[in-house]
């Protein structure tokens, strides 16, 4: 019987934990600062099956699991994404991302000249 109680208790602690706990958020890629000579990135992480996922306040979809996976294409220079995680409750988990974009330059080649030097 003291077994059954405590498993009651104990399972009820894990679902009030899961609600006033904000969501779980991992994000994989991209790190949150880094220069990148492609003009587009991928995000790929891990959230709580039970929340909403957003890339600069547009949905994001996730599979059964929590795994999401989302291509963005970057602009010259400095590129700043947030990514929320929010619970039915409002709880909230947020991460920051700057993303420095450079194009790759090309170096001009020398002109070989025909002079001698005597």
């Amino acid at each position: 019987m003291i077994y059954l109680l405590l498993f009651i208790f104990l399972f009820n602690s894990y679902l009030f934990l899961s609600l006033i706990l904000p969501p779980k958020l991992d994000v994989l890629y991209p790190p949150s600062r880094i220069v990148v000579n492609e003009n587009k990135i991928v995000f790929k992480g891990f959230v709580d099956k039970n929340s909403d996922l957003y890339l600069n306040n547009e949905i994001l979809l996730k599979n059964e699991k929590g795994y999401f996976e989302k291509e963005i294409y970057l602009k010259e220079g400095i590129n700043r994404f947030i990514i929320k995680a929010r619970k039915f409750w409002g709880q909230e988990t947020k991460k920051e991302f700057e993303i420095i974009y450079l194009k790759k330059w090309k170096r001009k080649k020398k002109k070989k000249t025909n002079l001698k030097i005597c």
